[in-house]
């Protein structure tokens, strides 16, 4: 499975007040976590804590990663 392979599309439809319509998508790219946490050190961040709230480790497909800048 390639970067390309790990496309997450989110599709919405929005129905306004106005009884107006749209749609529209958000195409996002899936990290393994430590791709994530390789691009984070390489961009001057150290990554503190990552979580997906489960407490057994990343194993849900949604997760949250804490970092903080370091000082050079």
């Amino acid at each position: 499975m390639g970067p390309v392979d790990r496309i997450n599309t989110t599709h919405r439809h929005w129905v306004l007040p106005s009884g107006d319509e749209a749609r529209d998508e958000i195409p996002r790219r899936v990290l393994f976590p430590q791709e994530l946490e390789r691009c984070a050190e390489a961009s001057g961040f150290e990554v503190l804590d990552m979580s997906d709230g489960t407490g057994a480790g990343l194993t849900d497909p949604t997760a949250c990663t804490v970092s903080r800048r370091v000082q050079r």
